[in-house]
Parts: structure tokens; sequence; C-alpha cells
């Protein structure tokens, strides 16, 4: 069964993908489609709809100039009517929540007595409406309903009648008070519009938002069935709030109803609630690979499994998220294929050393006279037996670094005197080439954490490549340097170089240098087990090297710090 999923999640995760992908551009789409109207609703009326607002009003200039008439009279008393209006303000309950403190109460007067001293000034086109248009929206934002700045409006009114009844004549008075009342209607008609807008504003928002969050929540719903994995939301007291189809095939259980609600260590009797521990405490992710007997001690099945903790709106209350991959077919099929590997090993190796002892019985005349044109072809046939050996052995190596199988023996070492050691064991095939090979022992000791005979290889396999691709007369050169934290070892030779073409495929499995049409003999596995064996130690290896001039090949290993 969890096979079939597995061969199945590549097109689940391109659907869900595909699902995820289609909720973005809709949800971008609603976006932008929000912010037109928003955009829409904040505009300023066009200067077409302040004149015909006016018009509707009857507003004339004549109504103009009798407000400018009466602004000398009514400055004066400003100050005692913005007393008058926020004493009724105060006098209310509802209202006066709105000013906690006195320098709220100050702000607030100072602000409405600057709005009622440019309700006189005349000029009453597009510069005031835009001064108008804002007040709408500052009240939604402070939440004052219309109700009582339209008796705020009625109040002010009242008292500059009251006003200006002492102070103009009958006719005179009329037509001012007329003409006060129908701007004061036009500067409510531009609050009530923008409070409505910056309301419906406000509620688009919460709408898109809303939509936003379920429309996630579906998305992430799809992602989880659709995984492939067994994915289960638990409570900070490890509960089960939600699992998917995967953990409930996992699980062995028919029903969500067998989970929710239960506790996870009983559902995942193999884990104890230690392990949970760095995601609860600490707030890190935990992660296991390969562990058996998650279900009980009598589950043969491997997982790799990991929780993490959560807190958003999209998983509610804070808690835990778990992940188990089934990889028991994985871990089967490592097996088989290590076990293979060490088979074919053993089958090969046991027959070439047999062959080595016989050729060596024969080469020295234990079974009779050996001429000597049959010694050297023994002979070679005995380098070519060695050759295999070797082969047999690297194709192991590079299997046991590539599948994590392969364990260092690290210590404390003079990367100087293994180096020594090489080169000393080297010297005799330089000499028998007439190439001439060096070693710069450095004059300091500074030890690196390594392991001997893994990185003695790299060592060997470096300048063996070297003395292979040089000419007899050239020089091969060993160094040892220290440099930021780091012991560089520094293989340099004169030979023939290497192509710009081939340089990036040096560390490449089953590469092998040319020379011209003719391919020198060579498993194309040195230099990629080289790279596998620095990385194991967490170094780095490079080359440099141009055609004609020679090539370096360097490698760098952290430095110990002892203190």
């Amino acid at each position: 069964m969890q096979a079939e999923r597995k061969k199945e999640s590549p097109e689940m995760e391109t659907n869900a993908a595909k699902k995820l992908s289609e909720t973005d551009q809709n949800l971008n789409r609603q976006t932008s489609e929000a912010g037109s109207a928003e955009s829409q609703s904040c505009e300023m009326p066009a200067q077409e709809e302040v004149v015909k607002r006016k018009d509707f009003l009857r507003f004339s200039p004549e109504d103009e100039a009798l407000i400018r008439n009466v602004d000398k009279i009514l400055e004066p008393h400003l100050a005692p009517m913005m007393d008058h209006l926020y004493a009724h303000f105060l006098s209310n309950p509802e209202t006066s929540a709105f000013f906690p403190n006195h320098q709220v109460l100050e702000r607030a007067k100072a602000a409405q007595h600057q709005y009622f001293s440019r309700l006189t000034k005349g000029n009453y086109g597009e510069e005031y409406v835009r001064e108008r248009w804002s007040i709408g929206s500052t009240h939604h934002r402070i939440n004052l309903d219309p109700k009582w700045y339209l008796g705020a409006y009625c109040d002010a009114l009242i008292y500059m009648k009251g006003v200006l009844v002492d102070v103009l004549d009958k006719e005179t008075y009329g037509r001012t008070i007329a003409a006060l009342t129908k701007l004061i209607f036009m500067d409510m008609s531009y609050a009530i519009d923008t409070y409505i807008l910056a309301k419906e504003k406000a509620l688009r928002e919460k709408q898109l938002s809303i939509k936003i969050l379920e429309t996630e929540k579906k998305v992430t719903k799809n992602i989880l069935e659709s995984a492939p994995v067994g994915i289960v939301r638990l409570s900070s007291s490890l509960l089960v709030e939600e699992v998917n189809d995967a953990f409930l095939e996992l699980s062995k259980r028919k029903d969500r109803s067998e989970l929710i609600g239960k506790s996870f260590l009983q559902i995942c009797p193999g884990l104890s609630p230690e392990r949970f521990s760095p995601a609860i405490e600490m707030g890190q992710t935990y992660q296991v690979q390969a562990e058996a007997g998650v279900f009980g001690k009598e589950d043969k099945r491997f997982f790799d499994w990991s929780v993490w903790p959560v807190n958003s709106e999209l998983a509610g209350e804070p808690g835990l998220v778990a992940m188990f991959d089934n990889i028991t077919d994985r871990v089967k099929l490592a097996q088989q294929r290590e076990d293979f590997v060490a088979t074919l090993t053993h089958d090969l190796k046991t027959p070439i050393l047999a062959a080595n002892r016989a050729l060596k019985l024969l080469m020295e005349g234990d079974f009779g006279n050996v001429t000597e044109d049959q010694k050297q072809i023994l002979n070679s046939i005995h380098q070519s037996n060695d050759a295999l050996y070797n082969l047999v052995l690297t194709l192991l190596d590079v299997y046991k670094y590539d599948s994590g199988a392969k364990h260092l023996s690290l210590g404390p070492f003079d990367l100087a005197e293994v180096t020594e050691r090489v080169t000393q064991e080297l010297a005799p095939l330089a000499d028998s080439k007439a190439i001439q090979l060096t070693f710069k022992k450095p004059h300091e000791v500074k030890l690196v954490l390594l392991d001997p005979e893994e990185i003695r290889r790299v060592i060997q396999n470096l300048i063996d490549n070297s003395l292979k691709y040089s000419q007899a007369g050239a020089l091969v050169n060993t160094s040892i340097s220290y440099k930021d934290g780091e012991a560089i070892l520094t293989v340099e030779d004169n030979g023939k170089g290497i192509s710009e073409e081939d340089k990036p495929k040096l560390f490449q499995r089953f590469w092998q240098a040319a020379s011209g049409k003719r391919y020198y003999a060579s498993t194309g596995l040195g230099l990629y087990l080289c790279k596998r064996i620095i990385d194991s130690h967490g170094g780095r290896i490079w080359c440099e090297s141009e055609q004609g001039k020679g090539s370096t090949f360097s490698f760098a290993l952290p430095i110990m710090i002892i203190d």
C-alpha cells in the first residue's frame, strides 16, 4: 500500500502545487480588485460632482458672500462655542468615552476650533472640499458614528444663530442662517460619504481576509491530504488533533475517530515523551532517520520522522506537527545493495589473492624452473591482478562513501608526517620515470583531525596522477602550508596540464583525462574518491591548471584548535 502511495505521490504533489498556484492567482486578483476599489473609494469627488451638490442645495455665490460677512462676528465666539460643544459631549456617557483624558480633549477642541474657523472664510471650491473629504474617514478610524457628529453640527448651528440674532437685521439674519445651514449640510454630506466609504472599505478588507484565511486552510488541507508522508497535528500535551490519510494508513487504523483525541504515545508506543521535548520546550525541530519499532516492537518498518512546533491561525492552538516517512523499502534495498557489494567484493577478492599466491610460487620456482621470459609474463599477470584487486577495493570504497556506510577512524595527526611517508613510498616510482619528486615540509606542526589511511590514499592518488601525466625530467613538488585555520596540501607538476573543457569534470565519477586521442589506463574513480574522502573530513579539494604548463591539485582540512 505504501509503495503504491509513493508511486502516486509525484502526481499528487503536482496537483497540490497546481491548486496552490491557482489559489495564489485568485488571491492576487482579489487583492488587486480590492485595492482598485479602495483607490476609487478614496478619490475626492470630481469638480462636476461638487458643482452638482452646491446647485442641488442652492448654495450660491450670494450665500458665500453672506457667510464671509459674518466671519469676523463669529470668530471671537468660537472658543466659548467649543467649550459649550464639548461640555455637551462630556455630558453623554457614550460620547465622553472618546476623550479619556484632558490632553485628548484639548487636541480635539483645537482641531474642531480650526474646523469651524475655516467654515466661514468663504471660497468653497476644490481646496475646501479636499479639506472636508478626510473627516469621515477620521471619524470611522476613531469609531465616531455619524449620529454623534450630526448632533454636534446641529448644536454648533444653534449656537451661531444665538450669536448672530442680536447683531444682524432680520432680513440679513434669515438669509445668513439659510446660507450657513446649506453649508453645514454640504459639509455633513462629505463627512457621511467618506465615513460610509471607509466603513465599506474596512468591511471589504475583513471579508477578503476571511476569504483568504479560509482558502489557505483549504489549500493547506489539500496539500496535507495529497502528501505521500504521514502528517499528524498534536497538542502540546501530545493529544492527536488531526491526521492525514497517509498517517491513518501508517498507523493501520480504518477511521480518524480511532486517533483523534487519543494520546500519541499510545498510538506510537515506540516513542518516548522525551523525544518531543526539543520541540515543546525549546521550539526546535527534532529529526530521526531510519528508526524501527515506531508503532510497536513488532513493527519492523523503518521511518524517517520529525516533529516541530506550530503556532498560527491555520493550526489553531499552539502545538506540534509530526511527519513520518515510511522508508522500509529504501532501507531494505540499501541493505540488499550492501550485501550484494560485500558478497561480490569477497567473491572477487578471493580468487585474485589465490591467483597471486600461485603466481608467486611459480615465479619462485616451486613448480619447476622458470625462464626469464616466463617470469616477465608471470609478473605482468601479477601486476594486472593487483590492478584488478585495487579496482575492486576502490569500487567498494566508492559505494561505502556514497551510501553513507563508510566510518572514519578520526584522530589528531600531523598532515606533514602522513605526506612525508607517502612521498618516500612513491620515490622509487618517480626515479624509475626520471621524475624529480620533492616535499617541502613546514617548520611548524599543526594537528588536523583526520583518518590517516584515507588521507594517505588521497595524497597517493594526487602524486601518482602527477607522475602519470609528467614526462621524464619533470618536477613534481608537494608542499603544506597553513592559512585561515586550514592545513593546505598542494601537489604541483609541470606536466601536460588540463584543458578548460575538462576542468569541470575532474571530480566526477568514471571520468578519465585524455591525452590527444588516447586515454591513459584508469578507472575514472580516483579523483572522485579523493573528493568524497575530503568532503567526509569537512574539507575542500580543487585544481588549478593550464594546458601545456602543468597542474596544481590542492586540498584543505580544518586545523584543530587546542586550548
